[in-house]
């Protein structure tokens, strides 16, 4: 992993001014409307805009710095991820805020009495809440490449909040997640007092533009470690990677049977001669015999018909019959 580049990139890109310019005064416009809670809307598109330079990192995509030119898609993209932050940031938040609410309840409703130091339990709840959230918040610390690289694949919450394949992730990549992890925070408690440093030197007016540079150059600081813990260790996760793009093989339709080879058996077998087998020659066709003619077709015959004449009475013409005699 480059460290120096990480702190140095951003340099390289042409408008590299303008972008941090931009990124400057939406961190500046956002601060000053977060008690109104509309600049949280501000805080979620930058959210979104690292999550692009985390995936360009990653893609080895020139120039690093993405344009400020989505600004809907980043809301929602940040949206999303400060689910995904909240979720996983769930312990911390479920054991100090109810103990710190506790502890100022019992502080205010207990009478000063040095019999029955209400105060001192009201300290000891609140110094027992305080020692296991800022063990959440180690842990947390150390979770949080793994779940906003695996977040930053598919921009889904479901993917940001694979809690066994992001902890398999972490574990296989502790090195290099613990380097990131307290480089992250060694470099923004560095680059935060040098721009407050350089904002009172400035007349305090200065600090209104550096302590937003100085954060917006932590958060690309931090970005830039993430795409590079991404992209080195990408294929870490137990159960599957979630670092890099998965590389897809294009799907030719079909799939090749494996040939099965035959056994060779034991049995020993002598080799054969080849004997050419004798073939019988056809005999020729018989000769038609010229002699023979072919038979005439017999006539059917048909049976005669006996003709009877018919037995016609003819009377004899001319001839009368003969008078008896008289006596």
């Amino acid at each position: 992993m480059d460290i120096g580049r990480a702190l140095t990139y951003f340099s390289e890109d042409e408008r590299w001014v303008e972008k941090t310019a931009i990124g400057t005064g939406l961190l500046l416009i956002s601060s000053l409307l977060l008690m109104a809670l509309v600049g949280v809307l501000g805080y979620f598109i930058l959210f979104g805009y690292l999550v692009r330079l985390l995936q360009n990192v990653r893609d080895d995509v020139h120039p690093v710095l993405p344009e400020w030119d989505r600004w809907g898609d980043d809301l929602v993209r940040g949206v999303k991820l400060a689910c995904v932050v909240v979720i996983w940031a769930l312990p911390i938040i479920l054991i100090f805020f109810p103990a710190f609410i506790i502890s100022i309840v019992i502080a205010d409703n207990t009478p000063y009495d040095p019999k029955y130091p209400g105060g001192s339990v009201a300290s000891i709840i609140l110094s027992c809440a305080s020692c296991l959230s800022f063990l959440f918040a180690i842990a947390f610390a150390v979770m949080q490449p793994g779940f906003t690289i695996a977040f930053a694949r598919n921009e889904t919450i479901k993917d940001g909040l694979q809690v066994s394949e992001v902890w398999d992730w972490t574990r296989d990549n502790i090195g290099n997640v613990a380097i990131v992890a307290i480089l992250t925070v060694i470099a923004s408690m560095i680059i935060t007092t040098v721009g407050s440093i350089v904002g009172l030197i400035l007349c305090v007016i200065g600090a209104v533009v550096t302590v937003p540079l100085a954060q917006l150059i932590t958060y690309y600081f931090q970005s830039h470690l993430y795409g590079q813990l991404a992209r080195v260790a990408g294929e870490g996760a137990a159960g599957g990677s979630f670092g890099a793009m998965p590389v897809t093989e294009p799907d030719t339709g079909w799939t090749a049977e494996p040939v099965e080879k035959p056994e060779a058996s034991a049995e020993i077998v002598p080799p054969t001669v080849f004997e050419p087998e004798l073939q019988e020659e056809p005999e020729p066709p018989a000769a038609p015999d010229s002699k023979t003619k072919p038979e005439a077709p017999e006539e059917s015959e048909q049976p005669e018909e006996d003709v009877q004449p018919d037995e016609e009475n003819q009377s004899e013409e001319g001839e009368l019959p003969s008078e008896p005699k008289s006596q």
